[in-house]
């Protein structure tokens, strides 16, 4: 029994009040349509591979807003990055791409995964591209100020502090704060940028993603 206890008690060490990792499988569907859409047109070579959740999907301006640049849009769902942990062979390594701009950590934190836990997983997707792949830079964007989750902004304010610390320490990771540039004079979201859920961007949003993410596309 204290063996258990000792047992359980590092595990709460570790993790914390966290919920465990939804299903990545519930994306099997979505995935596979990219996978049959790359057999019919394969995206090119050397590609700049936007990988994340909804806010990624949801870009359909994506290759105007970036026009000249070989973007591949890979978003898919409410994904975390378990989720981009799991299907990374089939989203990212087959593509061998030379940007990887990713956007997860959003749906984490809501998924009620404390920030610690998070950065973990965001190290093990570092290395498994490192692994994987050569020369490829990798930008993270920092989690979005949504009003819907703005009750959650403290959490939110930590990951991205421990991302950009990170970002800090690895020469081939950059941090891309959106965070202060989505909020109004008041320290809040502007709610003009989003959708009626609150949630999602409208193009206003997404301007001020291109904005930030454009710099690190142009090196």
């Amino acid at each position: 029994m204290k063996s258990i206890l000792i047992l359980l008690y590092m595990l709460f060490i570790m993790y914390g009040f966290s919920d465990p990792d939804p299903d990545p499988e519930r994306f099997r569907e979505e995935v596979n349509a990219y996978m049959e859409s790359d057999t019919m047109a394969p995206p090119p070579e050397n590609c700049f591979l936007f990988l994340g959740s909804s806010s990624i999907r949801m870009w359909k301006s994506l290759e105007s807003d970036f026009a000249g640049y070989p973007v591949v849009n890979r978003g898919f769902g409410g994904s975390h990055f378990s989720d981009a942990i799991f299907f990374f062979d089939e989203l990212v390594k087959q593509h061998n791409p030379a940007k990887i701009i990713i956007y997860e950590g959003d749906n984490d934190i809501a998924g009620n995964k404390n920030p610690d836990r998070i950065i973990r997983d965001l190290e093990k997707l570092l290395d498994m591209v490192r692994s994987n792949l050569t020369g490829t830079q990798i930008a993270v964007i920092s989690a979005k100020p949504s009003p819907s989750r703005w009750h959650l902004r403290a959490q939110y304010v930590e990951l991205n502090k421990k991302i950009e610390d990170l970002a800090g320490r690895n020469e081939d990771l950059t941090y891309i704060d959106v965070f202060g540039h989505m909020l109004n004079n008041n320290g809040r979201p502007e709610p003009g940028l989003f959708l009626q859920d609150s949630l999602h961007m409208n193009a206003e949003g997404y301007k001020i993603w291109t904005r930030q993410i454009q710099p690190f596309i142009e090196k």
